[in-house]
């Protein structure tokens, strides 16, 4: 009902002129709007999580927009220091991209490239190093590719047992079963990978096609190498996709990150931008990033970014199939920072 409500009053908005007038305010031209994508879709994932993919499609859309409504879209880097130092351009915006998936180096990048948008890709390392499908996501996929059947759990979930997977909750409470058993086996990537290989096995699932096509697989050093020649800037989402609750861990995970970044694009490279993976964060971190060096991090907290923001508390929008076209339009305006709103 909220949301709905929302988006009426977004559009009445629009028709009536607010959108243009509040983009064209000294209010909007001191903040800074940070858009977020995670992926792009290679085949049906845009089907398979909406609050995380798009279509190729919608997000040339909405890059038309950007320029239709002559945004200036800088990078993240330069737009922090800019609105820090009170000097942001009208309408400024950046755009950033989690994990570094292969389908941004295959779709997000040449979509990006005609329009000449900057962007900054948040670069987790681990899957990057080791070229398979990303265990957490790939399982979940696997699992709606199978919806509608009964899996076998014998040898992937404690204890074994039947399990049916027609809706989202079914299958989601399998997918923490498999994860859990996975965790308590010891498995290492290789592991996972052939744990994959059986689930998709019994559900009847292509994972050969899902290797071939490099679907929910990170770019590979070469890829970033490519995008780093071209200008995309890569920085930290830590080593493994994780924010570990103790120092000496969380550390670990940021050092690993910065390093293996930089044995890809050079070591003169030395990443201080950073991105909590899916957006989880805690205060205590704050001051073990300052630490590293890190300058700023962006969270999954929607919002524009001013310059009484804590650097490392950054707001962004998260961008997906589920927004519609007026409400992202209500936040390159400013319109939606003023309508009620939740986390992602």
């Amino acid at each position: 009902m909220l949301k709905s409500l929302k988006r009426v009053a977004l559009r009445a908005s629009k028709a009536s002129g607010i959108f243009a007038t509040v983009s064209r305010t000294p209010w909007r031209a001191h903040r800074l709007l940070i858009l977020g994508y995670h992926g792009v879709s290679l085949a049906d994932e845009h089907e398979w999580d909406p609050a995380l993919y798009m279509t190729p499609e919608q997000l040339g859309r909405r890059l038309e927009l950007l320029a239709r409504r002559r945004c200036t879209v800088l990078p993240l880097a330069e737009a922090l220091m800019r609105l820090f130092q009170g000097e942001l351009p009208k309408r400024a915006v950046s755009i950033t991209f989690d994990d570094g998936a292969h389908d941004f180096f295959s779709v997000g990048y040449p979509l990006l490239r005609p329009w000449g948008f900057p962007a900054t890709v948040f670069l987790t390392t681990y899957y990057c190093q080791k070229q398979l499908p990303v265990f957490d996501t790939a399982g979940s996929y696997i699992l709606w590719k199978g919806r509608g059947k009964t899996l076998d759990g014998a040898g992937l979930v404690a204890g074994g047992g039947r399990f049916r997977l027609e809706s989202n909750v079914e299958r989601d409470a399998v997918w923490e079963r498999i994860q859990h058993f996975a965790r308590q086996s010891g498995a290492n990537a290789e592991d996972k990978d052939r744990l994959l290989e059986d689930l998709s096995e019994r559900l009847g699932v292509d994972y050969g096609d899902l290797r071939k096509r490099r679907l929910l697989h990170i770019m590979t050093p070469e890829e970033v190498r490519a995008l780093d020649a071209q200008g995309v800037d890569f920085q930290l989402h830590t080593h493994r996709h994780r924010t570990p609750r103790d120092q000496e861990s969380f550390r670990r995970e940021i050092l690993e990150n910065r390093q293996s970044i930089a044995a890809v694009v050079g070591q003169a490279c030395q990443p201080r931008l950073f991105c909590y993976p899916s957006g989880d964060y805690d205060l205590r971190f704050l001051p073990w990033l300052r630490e590293l060096g890190v300058e700023a991090a962006t969270t999954c907290d929607p919002g524009l970014a001013s310059r009484s923001c804590d650097p490392l508390l950054l707001p962004r929008v998260v961008d997906h199939s589920s927004l519609t076209p007026v409400e992202w339009e209500g936040w390159l305006s400013g319109v939606s920072r003023w309508l009620p709103k939740r986390a992602c």
